[in-house]
């Protein structure tokens, strides 16, 4: 388990974030999409995503994704550093302090179970020192009045720009026009993402111009990855987790 894909701004490592590779831990600023603890399981059989899967008696499955076992041991080694996480409207909030919550509207539902059809998620911000340091949402010079227009509620389509195959290659794709407003409310510092998914915030960070660590435990997903990655500054896709 090594560097699966490296250029100028990104590194992505292929392993287990925990125990494999820590080297996002030397980053400034976790920004990640971690497991939502939403599994559809036998044993939880109204999971946040509950298609089942020929084949597959759990359904459609993102790793660590049966409770939040994996996402809380990442914000405990992260401590309280500035972040900006996703999380489930059904579930409790992560662990920790959050100066900011935001609402991710994906104008389209998910894959979610329930009477009604979830059209959007949450997502959980801090600073290092929400009363010093100069973020777009909280307080600051020249980062206020670029995020002057910028709002609680983030609208990106969650299928902007992708195609059915595009879909299909992960569970919780997250579109980069999204991860592009939450790196710009960070304006310094080594962006890390653990749970990378197929790519998004990597792929925003370096359309930012900006240094990304990220890791993923699947190789598919970093095959995905390293694809997009390659093909430049230009995000054919459009989104992803």
């Amino acid at each position: 388990m090594s560097v699966y894909y490296q250029d100028d701004k990104v590194t992505l490592y292929h392993g287990d974030c925990l125990v494999e590779h820590r080297e996002w831990l030397d980053a400034n600023v976790l920004i990640t999409d971690p497991p939502y603890g939403t599994q559809f399981t036998k044993a939880n059989p109204r999971g946040g995503y509950g298609r089942r899967k020929k084949g597959a008696p759990d359904g459609f499955t993102v790793a660590g994704d049966k409770d939040t076992t994996t996402r809380d041991s990442v914000l405990t080694m992260w401590g309280e550093r500035a972040a900006a996480i996703f999380g489930s409207p059904r579930m409790p909030e992560p662990p920790g302090t959050w100066t900011e919550r935001l609402i991710w509207d994906k104008v389209e539902p998910g894959m979610n179970g329930g009477p009604f059809r979830y059209t959007h998620e949450n997502i959980y911000l801090r600073d290092d020192d929400p009363y010093t340091h100069e973020n777009i949402f909280l307080r600051g010079d020249g980062w206020r009045e670029k995020g002057r227009d910028k709002f609680s509620i983030l609208r990106f389509p969650r299928s902007d720009g992708m195609g059915n195959e595009e879909r299909s290659e992960h569970a919780h794709r997250k579109p980069v026009g999204l991860m592009e407003a939450l790196i710009e409310a960070y304006p310094e510092g080594t962006i890390a993402d653990p749970f990378a998914g197929s790519g998004s915030t990597l792929v925003a960070a370096k359309l930012l111009g900006r240094q990304v660590i990220g890791v993923e435990i699947e190789e598919k997903h970093c095959e995905v990855i390293a694809r997009r990655l390659s093909q430049g500054v230009l995000d054919l896709f459009g989104g992803a987790a």
